[in-house]
Order: structure tokens, then C-alpha cells, then sequence
């Protein structure tokens, strides 16, 4: 099926509709090259082995941010509000986590000398303003109200649709919802610095309210009974559906798939901290990182 598209190529079908705009399509190259390149050359030194399971994760998640970022999820976007609320999802609940699952820093970190590796974490970590601020912006707390707060904000009406269309302000909105959630998820799989890592029941906490932001916001966007945002009313819809369609469409996505991911995360990191798996009589951690156990080889 062939669709107008406001950006991208206009006679493309959905599947085969990639915009590999500049700036996005560099940095996962590079993102790519330079993760292939460290886990090469910490192969060759000898180091740690990076398991399968988390390039396979990396990779998943550059993958589906691709997707969402210069392929066929981006090109409609603007055509279709569940599309919109789909890339919204891949940003906040699967790219980011799936990136950090893949353990990028210390990939990289590996890759390098020893002494390069050191000179690097000094130089961030001793002098006292930027420990300060990574300590500020990677607290669980400062994280949780960030990737919420963005969520909320850029759904207003008013923000949400000057975030239409090719302009900085869309820039800026995909900017802070990954950004928000590489820094929400590394609070509960790689936190650092060390002491800001949650306990179990504080990362399910963070973890279920989390997800009732979410399925809020989602429950008004398919209840409500009129159009939220007039963008809406002023296009023409992908695969003919109605505004109110769309919308609803829209808010099942985010009230429904998205209160699945996160539910399926609840009852893993539930059943592993209860060791639930009979064969694995391996005593449970609960003051690790909840997601680094629920994955862990034991």
C-alpha cells in the first residue's frame, strides 16, 4: 500500500520506507563500529569474554532504534498517531533498555589499555563537578521523575503538536525521551556510580509506577471522547483511518503493550528474587541491580 508521506519517500510502502537522515544514521554507524571494534580488541588482549546475550541485546536495540529513528516507523510518524506512540514506546521501553543490557561502557572499556581505561574513568570520575553531576542525573529518583516527567510534558496538546513535522522541537522530544530512558534503565541495570543501585523492591516499585504513568496517560487517550490534539485534524490519516481511530489505537498501545512490558519485567525480577526456577539453588542477591540478577548466567 502506498501512502503520502509528509517526509521520506512519497511512493515508498511502509516496510521499504527508510529516511537514513545524516545525524541519526552516523551515530548508530559509529555506535555499531565502535562497539565491534572494543569487544575485537579485548578479544585480542585477552580480557573478559562480553556474553552472546547482551551483543545479541546491543545490537537488538540499535536495531529497533534504527527502526524508529530513519526507518519506516519514523517516515509515518507524522501520517498516523499509533505509529507515533509506537516509535514513543521503542524510545522508552525497548531501545534503551536493550542498549544498556549490552553493558556499552564496559565494552568499551575493555577494548582499551588499561591505562587509557584508567586515565578516562579518572578524568570523569575524580574531579568533583562532573561526579557531582553524573551522581545528580543518574539518582534513581532524579531518573524515575525525568523519564516520567518527559513523558507527561511532551503529551500536553501544545507540546505534542508543535513536536510535528521535521522541526528542532520533534529533534528535541526524541532527544529527551532517550536520553530520559538510557538514564531511567541504567538505574536498574548498570547503575553507577555503585551506591545509587536499587534494592529489589525499590526497583519494582519505580518499576509499577512507572508503569502507571503510562497506562494513565494511555487510558485517557483511548476513553477520552473527543480529538486531544487538533494536528490531527488537519491531516490526512494512514490506511484511512479516522482520527478518533487513530487516537484510540494509540492510546491501546501505550495503556496496553507498554503495561505489558513492563508487567512481563514485574514477574521476572518477582519470580527470579523468589527463585522460582527449581533447578537454580543459587541464593538471590536482592540488593543488586534488579534487571543485572533477572539476566545474570546463574
Amino acid at each position: 500500500m502506498q501512502l503520502p508521506l509528509l517526509h521520506g519517500d512519497p511512493s515508498s510502502t511502509f516496510l521499504l520506507s527508510w529516511n537514513p537522515e545524516p545525524i541519526p544514521t552516523i551515530l548508530l554507524i559509529l555506535s555499531a563500529a565502535v562497539y565491534l571494534i572494543a569487544l575485537w580488541r579485548a578479544r585480542q588482549a585477552g580480557r573478559k569474554e562480553t556474553p552472546d546475550w547482551q551483543v545479541l541485546c546491543y545490537f537488538a536495540g540499535l536495531l529497533t532504534l534504527a527502526i524508529a529513528l530513519v526507518g519506516p516507523i519514523d517516515a509515518f510518524d507524522d501520517e498516523a498517531f499509533f505509529i507515533h506512540m509506537t516509535q514513543h514506546l521503542i524510545f522508552l521501553q525497548i531501545a534503551a533498555p536493550l542498549i544498556l543490557l549490552g553493558r556499552p561502557v564496559q565494552v568499551i572499556l575493555r577494548g582499551l589499555s588499561p591505562r587509557t581505561a584508567g586515565k578516562i574513568t579518572h578524568a570523569v570520575l575524580r574531579p568533583k563537578v562532573p561526579r557531582a553531576i553524573l551522581e545528580t542525573i543518574t539518582h534513581p529518583l532524579v531518573a524515575f521523575f525525568f523519564f516520567n516527567g518527559a513523558l507527561i510534558i511532551w503529551h500536553f496538546p501544545r507540546f505534542y503538536d508543535a513536536a510535528q513535522g521535521e522541526t528542532l522541537t520533534h529533534n528535541m522530544e526524541h532527544l529527551t525521551f532517550l536520553v530520559s530512558a538510557l538514564l531511567y534503565w541504567w538505574t536498574l541495570i548498570d547503575p553507577v556510580p555503585r551506591h545509587h543501585k536499587l534494592p529489589t523492591l525499590w526497583a519494582l516499585a519505580s518499576l509499577f509506577f512507572s508503569m502507571i504513568v503510562s497506562s494513565a496517560l494511555g487510558a485517557v487517550l483511548t476513553l477520552s471522547s473527543t480529538i486531544i490534539y487538533p494536528y490531527y485534524t488537519t491531516i490526512h490519516h494512514a490506511w484511512g483511518l479516522s482520527a478518533m481511530t487513530d487516537q484510540q489505537l494509540g492510546g491501546l498501545i501505550m495503556w496496553v503493550v507498554g503495561g505489558l512490558l513492563y508487567t512481563f519485567i514485574l514477574i521476572g525480577i518477582v519470580a527470579k528474587a523468589l527463585n522460582f526456577n527449581p533447578d537454580d539453588d543459587a541464593p538471590v542477591d536482592a540488593s543488586a541491580p534488579a534487571i543485572e540478577w533477572l539476566t545474570s548466567d546463574s
